[in-house]
C-alpha cells in the first residue's frame, strides 16, 4: 500500500538518503524547521515503514571484494520460494528477486575473487535442493566497471 508523504517529508528523505548520520537539528537548519518537528516526521516514517532503518553503504571493493556478479537460476517451480529464503541467508548474497524470462531466480553475490565465486557457485548454490544445474540452467554476469551503484529511492 502506497504511503501519503508530503513535500516535506521528500525533502527529510532525500537528506536521509544522502546522510543518515545527519542530526534533527542540522536537516532543520536545511529545510528551515525546527529539529522537534523533523524528529517527529522521522518518527512518523519510521513508524510507516517508509523508513526501514538507517545503515552504512560500505564499500565492497575497499574490503578486498572485487567480483561482483549476478547469476540467474532456474529452479523446480515448486522450490521457488524455498530456494530463495536459503540464498537470502547467505551473507554473500546481495540481492535475492524472482523474475519472468530465462530464469526463475536472479541473485547478486560479492565474492573476494574468481577462486571464492566459484567455491561459492559450486560449493552452496549448487547444493541447494531444487537449483538446476544443467547446460543453460545457470548463468553468471560478472560485473566489470561500476559507475553507479547506489541505494536510494527517487523522490
Amino acid at each position: 500500500m502506497k504511503s501519503k508523504i508530503d513535500s516535506i517529508d521528500r525533502k527529510i528523505l532525500k537528506i536521509l538518503q544522502e546522510d543518515c548520520r545527519m542530526s534533527y537539528k542540522d536537516i532543520g537548519k536545511k529545510i528551515s524547521l525546527p529539529k522537534s518537528t523533523v524528529h517527529s516526521r522521522v518518527q512518523r516514517l519510521l513508524k510507516k515503514g517508509i523508513i526501514e532503518r538507517c545503515v552504512a553503504i560500505v564499500n565492497p571493493e575497499k574490503l578486498g571484494y572485487s567480483k561482483i556478479v549476478w547469476v540467474g537460476l532456474t529452479v523446480e517451480p515448486e522450490k521457488i520460494k524455498e530456494v530463495a529464503e536459503k540464498l537470502a541467508k547467505y551473507e554473500e548474497v546481495q540481492v535475492v528477486a524472482t523474475t519472468h524470462g530465462h530464469h526463475d531466480l536472479v541473485i547478486q553475490v560479492l565474492a573476494k575473487d574468481a577462486k571464492s565465486l566459484g567455491d561459492f557457485i559450486n560449493e552452496k548454490i549448487k547444493t541447494i535442493e531444487g537449483v538446476r544445474t544443467g547446460v543453460g540452467m545457470m548463468h553468471v554476469s560478472m560485473f566489470l566497471d561500476v559507475y553507479k551503484y547506489s541505494h536510494k529511492v527517487p523522490l
